[in-house]
């Protein structure tokens, strides 16, 4: 990509959140609210009244701690899941009457992604200081998990995005799958309470593996070698399908555009 479309591209993304928080006292800090809400809820229903607790750890600080840092991770690929599959048809008019090139549109939603999860980090992180649990090359050991993130992202917001024009669905889907994706991937309680027969379909559930990844990397400082492995070959080839994906299809998305 040269500069000049990264500079458009940086244009499309202030002016996406800039439409999306117009009019807010808090602009583009909205982002944090419903996942810090959440939080809230899910670490007073698990780590307060259910007493659930990850491994060894025993106080409702470190709970949090393990419960942000997955929620980190979900929030921002859900980003992404939640707003490609209309993309192409909000931005029809950008598309259809000026010479932007489609591949741009995808990536506004992997942007706000960005942003959404570089505050996240960041109040993870100063939470983690006041805890005293505070590990500096754990950021180092987190930096190619957020890669794997993005790429996966890239993937689902090419797919998505082209596959939402033909069907208007997908926007309806995206919600309720959102809410099965939370609760398989052992983000909200320790993998630990999965029972033996359904561990199995854990170690099979992407989403699950790259928590693993940001908490091992965050909170441990410790790198996990094989989950990121695996996780770059599974991201790289669905990168691949999505790219051609869009490319074969988005001829015919213009004429239904």
């Amino acid at each position: 990509m040269n500069s000049a479309n990264l500079t458009l591209l940086w244009q499309l993304l202030r002016r996406d959140l800039q439409e999306r928080y117009a009019g807010t006292a808090l602009g583009v800090f909205w982002l944090l609210a419903q996942p810090l809400f959440l939080l809230l809820v899910y670490a007073l229903v698990f780590g307060e009244i259910l007493q659930l607790r990850f491994g060894a750890q025993t106080s409702s600080g470190q709970f949090a701690a393990n419960l942000f840092a997955g929620l980190t991770a979900f929030n921002a690929l859900a980003e992404v899941l939640s707003r490609a599959p209309a993309i192409l048809t909000e931005r029809r008019d950008l598309l259809l009457h000026s010479p932007l090139s489609p591949m741009l549109l995808p990536l506004l939603p992997v942007g706000s992604s960005l942003v959404l999860e570089a505050l996240s980090i960041g109040l993870l992180l100063l939470w983690l200081c006041v805890q005293g649990l505070c590990q500096p090359t754990g950021v180092l050991f987190y930096l190619p998990f957020l890669l794997l993130r993005v790429l996966f992202s890239l993937a689902f917001a090419y797919s998505l995005a082209v596959l939402g024009v033909f069907l208007r669905d997908l926007r309806q889907l995206m919600p309720p799958l959102l809410t099965v994706l939370l609760l398989v991937s052992a983000i909200v309680y320790p993998p630990e309470l999965v029972p033996e027969r359904f561990q199995p379909f854990l170690q099979l559930n992407p989403l699950a593996q790259l928590v693993q990844g940001y908490r091992a990397a965050l909170l441990e400082s410790s790198f996990r070698w094989e989950n990121f492995t695996a996780l770059l070959l599974l991201a790289g080839g669905l990168l691949a399908l999505a790219l051609w994906l869009f490319q074969r299809l988005m001829p015919r998305a213009r004429y239904v555009l």
